[in-house]
This record gives C-alpha cells, structure tokens and sequence, in this order.
C-alpha cells in the first residue's frame, strides 16, 4: 500500500481503544508511534520523549501523575502530533484549552476524529473541474486556506499563562 492509500484508508483509534490505565513515558512513546505511523513518512519517528518533555514545559500537555500519563493525556499527545503539523504551539494550547477542556477530552476528540475522516473521505472529491486536473495545488490550496483561516479564528482567543 503506498503513502496515498494508507493516508486515504486511515481511521484514528477510537477513545475506548487508548489506554485506559495511566501509562509511562515509554509506553506512550510505543503506544502513539504505532497509532501515528501510517501518517509519517516511512523511517521518521512522530514522537520523542524530548519532545513530550518540551510539551509539558511549554504547557501545552499537563505534567504527568507520579511519572504516569492519563488517557487524556495520550489523546492530547495524539492530537498535539497532527496539530503541529499546521499550527503553532500557541495556537495548539489554545485550540486544546478550548475544544478539549479537562473532563471534556473525549466528547472533543469524538469530534475531531468525525471531522477527520471527514476530510479524509473528501480528498479526491474535487469541486471545480480544475481540481481534478491539478489536485497537488487543491491540496496546497485547501491547507493555505484552511491554515489561516484556523489561525484567525485562535487569534480571537486569548488564554491565561
């Protein structure tokens, strides 16, 4: 199956799948770079104990519970992963405080995964006849697009440090 097909066949884990015991770090590592990794190119890693680490500093993941992180915790490191390849840590501890406040993560992420394979589903649907023709730059399009128009709308947010 190439990069295309996996990425048009993807379906997120669903919220009962994630672990439902608090994990450690490495288990989570194990746990999401499976979940993630028909999404990355082939040899690249998506998650790092560094980068969970930068995370937590940043804010934009709660610290871990006696080293151990909750269900909750590893959904929002999923989400993290897919955000940041279009927003910026900001934008993404904003977007989480907003779309997946404490005790609301699952209703959040049920949300998302809809809106996903949504857009998943819609990849090759073109709207005008130019779009079947040139679908790299309807792809390239779409993510400007979508880019800035989700960067505006976090814009009118603004969190508590």
């Amino acid at each position: 199956m190439d990069q295309l097909d996996l990425l048009r066949s993807y379906r997120c884990p669903d919220y009962e799948a994630f672990p439902s015991v608090p994990l450690y770090k490495d288990q989570v590592l194990v746990f999401l770079n499976q979940a993630l990794a028909p999404l990355w190119p082939e040899g690249e890693t998506p998650l790092t104990s560094a980068m969970i680490n930068n995370y937590v500093k940043l804010k934009v993941l709660s610290p871990p519970e006696h080293k151990k992180y909750s269900r909750d915790q590893v959904v929002c490191l999923y989400l993290i992963l897919l955000f940041k390849q279009v927003l910026t840590m900001e934008e993404i501890r904003t977007l989480l405080a907003l779309e997946f406040p404490a005790g609301q993560v699952a209703q959040g992420y049920q949300v998302f995964v809809r809106l996903l394979e949504q857009e998943l589903n819609q990849l090759e649907q073109p709207v005008l006849p130019e779009a079947a023709e040139h679908p790299l730059m309807t792809g390239v399009t779409r993510a400007f697009v979508c880019r800035r128009y989700a960067s505006v709308l976090l814009s009118q947010h603004t969190l508590p440090e």
